[in-house]
């Protein structure tokens, strides 16, 4: 069949309207697509990344007390942050196949009615974790000392709730016009200011010396800069996506069709944000050091998701617009290149992080407990990886698709069934401990690869009806 042109207008990448691959496309052009995708969302996911690092440096440098609250109230945190992901999975693939299908108007409205959602539910959230944190970090055995400390730092976080909500929800409807660029860019400012505001408030020459307080009030201002940032972008419109000028009230309708989508998608998250608490009970019984260990580890390896998240990023825009113009097989194309540049790459960062493990975990912390024990969890790092690319890049085709149910029982089966059982009989049953509940990891991921896989192959995806 000869490839047929199809009507062009720039968008923010530079690239077409729909960013097509066409199933019988030269590989290059369809790598070059891909990676116009990828590589800003991987360096968005770097820079949030970034964050991360910045507070559980200066954290680490305040003590292993601080260190374990930063990472226990970002469990919480991420617990919340799951609904707002809910509503950014339903934005993307609605918006990118009102995207395919070449109706922008569409897609304004629904960016509209997910970022009104998005506020809406950042203020629930908000209210959740000021009144439940302190519970939940009770109830998941922190010392005393690493409760009090945990509970105000979220504290602070929680007061931009609302904001991180529309943060997510409108860099979500710009990956889904194909716009990876405007998040990246966002992020890049988010990184700049939060780095500014907690070095100036806990930094070693810092004349307040606010503690874990000090990182969540600049954590809190930087989302929300990001927040007025993205809403100026969407305002402002970009070829293909851009907010309508007379803002209509909450639509039920395309909220509901949002939501068709999203919660599935975010009870997803949900279960598996209560199935990594339940996780990280089963550490901190290994002692504190193991559990300051464990998320040192997990910043150092969260590098290594990079490629898989912006390849993921990718698939699941090609994919959705793909069906939005009624041409599956560039989506299929799309994904099978994602997969195999995601393989590449993060098979060699995981090997380079197995490596360097003592080095990496030696900038987050002096203590020689914590640096061995996350150091051996690290050496794991290169197993998890190939079958964590696989299954990465194709839930997120399955996502873009609108194909969110089976994510959501693939993923609460795994971890629920195969992450925790397994991790709790490695660390503790023979006594492995932190790499025996790394090795948990593993065992979830591989499982995810395979019935994704399958889900993919069978071309049920091209069925959904969102």
């Amino acid at each position: 069949m000869p490839h047929r042109d199809v009507k062009r207008a720039p968008s923010a990448l530079g690239i077409s309207w729909k960013a097509r691959i066409h199933p019988r496309a030269p590989g290059t052009q369809a790598i070059r697509v891909v990676l116009q995708l990828a590589g800003p969302a991987a360096l968005e996911q770097l820079l949030n990344i970034v964050v991360d690092w910045t507070d559980a440096y200066l954290a680490g440098h305040l003590g292993t007390v601080a260190l374990a609250a930063v990472g226990l109230s970002g469990q919480v945190i991420n617990l919340v942050a799951a609904f707002f992901g809910a509503l950014g999975v339903g934005a993307i693939a609605l918006v990118a196949r009102a995207v395919g299908a070449r109706d922008p108007e569409q897609a304004g409205r629904i960016t509209v009615q997910a970022l009104l959602s998005a506020g809406l539910l950042g203020i629930g959230g908000a209210l959740f974790a000021l009144l439940s944190g302190p519970a939940l970090f009770r109830g998941l055995g922190a010392e005393p000392a690493v409760e009090h400390a945990a509970a105000t730092y979220l504290g602070w976080v929680a007061l931009s709730f609302p904001a991180m909500a529309v943060l997510f929800v409108g860099n979500a409807a710009l990956r889904g016009a194909g716009d990876t660029l405007t998040p990246m860019r966002t992020w890049a400012v988010v990184v700049f200011t939060n780095a500014l505001l907690a070095w100036a408030l806990v930094g070693p020459w810092s004349p307040w010396h606010v503690g874990v307080a000090g990182l969540g009030m600049a954590a809190a201002c930087a989302r929300a800069l990001g927040a007025g940032l993205v809403l100026i972008r969407l305002w402002q419109g970009t070829s293909v996506l851009r907010l309508p000028h007379r803002w209509p009230g909450l639509e039920w309708g395309r909220v509901r069709r949002i939501l068709n989508v999203g919660l599935p998608a975010g009870l997803e998250q949900l279960l598996l944000q209560l199935a990594l608490l339940q996780l990280t009970g089963v550490i901190t019984g290994l002692g504190t050091a193991a559990y300051a260990a464990h998320q040192v580890g997990l910043r150092v390896m969260s590098l290594s998701f990079l490629p898989g998240w912006g390849f993921a990023v990718a698939a699941s825009t090609l994919t959705g617009q793909a069906l939005g113009a009624r041409r599956p097989e560039e989506g299929k194309r799309a994904a099978l290149v994602a997969l195999l540049l995601a393989l590449g790459l993060m098979g060699s960062l995981g090997l380079i992080l197995a490596l360097a493990g003592p080095l990496l975990v030696g900038l987050f912390t002096e203590d020689p407990a914590v640096i061995a024990q996350g150091t051996a969890a690290l050496r794991i790092t290169a197993l998890i990886q190939p079958v964590m690319a696989v299954s990465f890049v194709f839930s997120g085709a399955l996502r873009g698709a609108g194909d969110t149910r089976y994510t959501l029982l693939v993923t609460a089966a795994s971890i629920w069934m195969v992450r925790l059982p397994v991790a709790a009989l490695l660390a503790h049953g023979l006594g492995w401990g932190l790499p025996g509940a790394w090795l948990g990891m593993f065992a979830d991921f591989a499982v995810r690869a395979l019935l994704f896989g399958y889900r993919f192959r069978s071309g049920a995806w091209q069925r959904i009806r969102v």
